[in-house]
This record gives structure tokens, C-alpha cells and sequence, in this order.
């Protein structure tokens, strides 16, 4: 992550009077590192520990529901795991048989999500904040 986004992510965080810590600032350094990979839990906690050998898995959990709670990431199911990503625009996640999941962002699927969350919102009562597609 360069150094303007993490300075970004850390008046952020002050702003919302969140206490700064550096595993903290280590996990959203690794989540933007591994952003485009949709990271698992056991992805994120591995890579912290290879920094910070003492951080607990609790820690990690912790701090992944924080920020998820914050929408600072968004989380999803996916075979039993939890997979995280930074990138909170509609999207669709492909996930390739050998369980690498890609970003979709063509602009005419694009075109058809905005249509599914009006209809979400305007049929079904519903006022979705993300829409995540998943194909497999």
C-alpha cells in the first residue's frame, strides 16, 4: 500500500475514533496488498502473523468484523470460507474452478446490477448498500 494510502486510511480511522494500532494498520495494509485475491480469513490471519508472530486469531477477527461493520470492506460467503475485499463498488466475483475469484466490472452487467438493486428496492422493500454476484 503507498504511504498517501495508508496516511488516508489513518485519518479515517482517527476521524471515526478508532484507535490506531499497528496490527491494525498491518491488516489493512495486507487486505489492500491481497484486495484483488478475495483473501479468506486463514489468508489474512498468515500473512499478519508473518509481521506480527504474536497477533491472536481473535485479533484479526476482531478487527475484519470491524471493518466490515465500518464498510470499510465487505465480506461473503464462499465454500465454507469467509472472503474479504476492499472493493465495495457493485461487482460480480467469477469464481474460476480453481477457486480464484475475479472482479467483473463490465460496464453493461454493470448497467443490469443498478437495475436488479431498483428492483430490490422498489418491488421487494429492500435498500441494499452492495450488491455482490457470485458465479461459479
Amino acid at each position: 500500500m503507498e504511504c498517501n494510502q495508508l496516511s488516508f486510511m489513518e485519518n479515517w480511522l482517527r476521524e471515526h475514533k478508532i484507535k490506531i494500532t499497528p496490527q491494525r494498520m498491518e491488516l489493512i495494509r495486507i487486505l489492500k496488498e491481497l484486495g484483488n485475491t478475495h483473501p479468506s480469513f486463514n489468508g489474512i490471519y498468515q500473512a499478519i502473523k508473518a509481521t506480527h508472530p504474536n497477533v491472536s486469531r481473535s485479533t484479526v477477527y476482531e478487527n475484519l468484523k470491524l471493518l466490515v461493520e465500518l464498510g470499510v470492506i465487505q465480506s461473503f460467503h464462499y465454500k465454507g470460507e469467509i472472503r474479504y475485499e476492499m472493493d465495495l463498488e457493485p461487482h460480480v466475483n467469477l469464481a474460476e474452478p480453481d477457486g480464484i475469484i475475479t472482479d467483473i466490472k463490465n460496464p453493461e452487467i454493470l448497467k443490469h446490477l443498478e437495475e436488479i438493486q431498483c428492483i430490490l428496492k422498489e418491488e421487494e422493500g429492500l435498500n441494499p448498500r452492495t450488491l455482490l454476484v457470485i458465479v461459479d
